[in-house]
């Protein structure tokens, strides 16, 4: 494997050939709706069992080292498992689907998309904007609300604000939402 690209299409197969549900999300998602920006890693929500998990890895090339140990990811608190490529670098972490409301509503929503030749799972760019601001307002991550606003000024007229405002009140994250607003005002 040459690039992070090859290592993600390796486990798009993968993921899609054993109908494992999942999404691609993070800085890859953004890039797919909005202004794209370089990244050393991917990230995906999958709804795996301990079988399933333990048959996909087994299918993984040579070329990831797999972490067995599966971890909490630090501001979320959610469970993580994470595959490096160390001859690129490149990192791979697959976040187990959450319980919690917004993460069940926006597996659901997902939509089946393409990159390259590859079947790809997406969030819609609704759900990334909202994660996006989540992640600026827990982790205040300024790349976050970056990529939220480069959604915006690709796809503003055809977003659906009244999703976006409903979850923004849920999960708390108006201000952020705000921020959102009066940077994209010039556009």
């Amino acid at each position: 494997m040459k690039y992070g690209e090859d290592a993600v299409f390796a486990l798009l197969e993968i993921l899609n050939r054993n109908a494992i549900p999942y999404m691609l999300v993070g800085s890859l998602s953004s890039n797919a709706y909005g202004e794209a920006r370089s990244t050393k890693d991917a990230d995906f929500v999958v709804q795996l069992n301990l079988e399933k998990r333990d048959q996909i890895l087994k299918q993984l090339p040579e070329a990831f080292e797999i972490d067995h140990q599966i971890s909490f990811e630090t501001i979320t608190g959610h469970t993580r498992q994470i595959l490096k490529i160390p001859s690129i670098p490149f990192e791979i972490e697959l976040f187990d689907l959450s319980d919690e409301p917004f993460d069940q509503s926006r597996f659901e929503r997902r939509i089946e998309t393409r990159m390259g030749n590859h079947v790809v799972w997406l969030p819609t760019p609704e759900d990334v904007i909202l994660q996006k601001l989540r992640w600026a307002s827990l982790a205040n991550r300024p790349k976050d609300l970056l990529d939220a606003i480069g959604i915006v000024r690709v796809r503003k007229e055809r977003l659906d604000w009244r999703y976006i405002n409903r979850w923004a009140a849920d999960l708390q994250i108006g201000t952020k939402l705000a921020e959102l607003n009066a940077a994209s005002e010039d556009f």
